[in-house]
């Protein structure tokens, strides 16, 4: 008969195959059913490794200053229901937005215990956006155009997926040193392939919050550089911000054109219909400020649509920004519980800057999403659904590794 140790091992090996299934498949809108069986099944599999494995199991969750905000912001949503102008819908939004993005969250910090644990989730990642970038090249050939609602919902989705996956694909580059010949320009082709993807999905902001994480991991690390080391960051955050610029200006005109096309005018920023929706928005927070309406991004959706700034865009049914978004659900207090749960997250990251790598990349691959992230949400809100779950996802590995290491006995 196998002993504990066996079992466990087995467990552990069980829960981080089926976490990485759920993170290739995760991109995809079809793969909704899977993705909730890999994770449920990655749970089970989770508690059986750290019933079985014996002591040390309370180093497998995140400290009380990371657990308090998660539990102070996730129980404030919660009590949203009672005030909510519509308790179905933000129930029906509770559902799939917050309880398995903690548990994404758990299970992934449970489960990430070195830079391996790490490698093998970026592995995941990259086989999604290789499987993605192939079928958009793939559509484009037969199509002559890609359509990424075919395959990830639609081209915001797909870009901010993008952002959130990158830079783990940074992560895996660093990683690999001189070991296999092959890996790197596989990751390179890898990176090219999404780049092309993004370009095609006629997104904007994109290329902002892409330049903003390369500045951010070139600054944090020209920190610990040499003077030679200093100079390359500088020079990667020119250049970031020199291709950003240019790519930003090619997918301005590009939706210029495409509507034209339509018949719908163009889409110079001056006119931009969120400049008239975030003034309406900041007005119905005036309306309830401290606890909001409820939980949801689209509780007011209703009124945005039918009052709000574009009355006649579809598209306008919420405030199109992630803090306008938080502050019209659940109000000023839960606006300031989702800033404290996020800040104490870079606090954990930020104390892994000062150690040598690989714990100083993994805060630094920290600090460029936390900052990506942040600037893709600041015209739209992608904080839902799948993305909210990588978000997380990812929050738990990251935050697991900048700790300092866990007794394991694992290499």
């Amino acid at each position: 008969m196998p002993g504990p140790t066996v079992n466990a091992a087995r467990a552990r090996a069980a829960a981080s195959g089926l976490l990485c299934a759920f993170l290739a498949v995760l991109p995809f809108s079809s793969s909704v059913a899977l993705r909730n069986v890999a994770m449920a099944l990655a749970g089970i599999a989770a508690i059986t490794w750290l019933v079985t494995r014996g002591g040390g199991w309370r180093s497998s969750f995140p400290p009380l200053r990371v657990l308090l905000p998660v539990f102070c912001w996730s129980a404030w949503c919660l009590l949203s229901l009672a005030w909510s102008v519509d308790p179905a819908y933000s129930a029906a939004e509770l559902r799939p937005g917050l309880l398995p993005t903690l548990g994404a969250f758990l299970l992934f910090f449970a489960l990430t215990e070195s830079a391996a644990d790490l490698d093998r989730w970026a592995w995941a990642l990259a086989a999604g956006l290789a499987v993605l970038a192939l079928l958009a090249l793939g559509q484009h050939l037969v199509a002559g155009r890609w359509n990424p609602q075919r395959w990830h919902v639609d081209g915001g989705y797909y870009a901010t997926h993008v952002v959130l996956a990158s830079p783990l694909l940074a992560w895996l580059w660093m990683r690999q040193g001189t070991r296999a010949v092959w890996i790197r320009p596989a990751i390179a082709v890898t990176a090219l392939a999404t780049m092309v993807a993004t370009y095609w999905a006629d997104n904007r902001i994109v290329w902002i919050a892409l330049a903003t994480m390369a500045v951010t991991a070139c600054a944090l690390a020209a920190r610990a550089g040499d003077v030679a080391q200093r100079r390359r960051a500088l020079g990667g955050a020119v250049l970031a911000v020199a291709a950003a610029a240019g790519l930003f200006v090619l997918a301005h005109q590009q939706r210029n054109n495409i509507l034209h096309s339509r018949g719908g005018g163009g889409a110079y920023l001056a006119t931009d219909p969120r400049l008239a929706i975030w003034p309406f928005a900041l007005e119905r927070i005036a309306e309830a400020p401290l606890a909001g309406h409820g939980y949801g991004r689209g509780i007011l959706r209703d009124t945005m649509r039918t009052a709000g700034a574009a009355p006649d865009n579809p598209l306008h049914w919420h405030a199109h920004d992630i803090f306008l978004n938080v502050a019209l659900q659940v109000g000023l207090v839960g606006l300031a519980l989702f800033l404290w749960m996020w800040a104490a997250m870079a606090r954990e990251l930020a104390g892994a800057l000062r150690d040598a790598p690989p714990r100083r990349w993994v805060a630094i691959v920290g600090f460029a999403l936390i900052a990506g992230y942040t600037v893709k949400n600041v015209t739209d809100d992608f904080h839902v659904r799948h993305i909210a779950l990588l978000a997380w996802s990812l929050a738990g590995a990251l935050i697991a590794l900048a700790r300092a290491p866990r007794s394991t006995g694992r290499p």
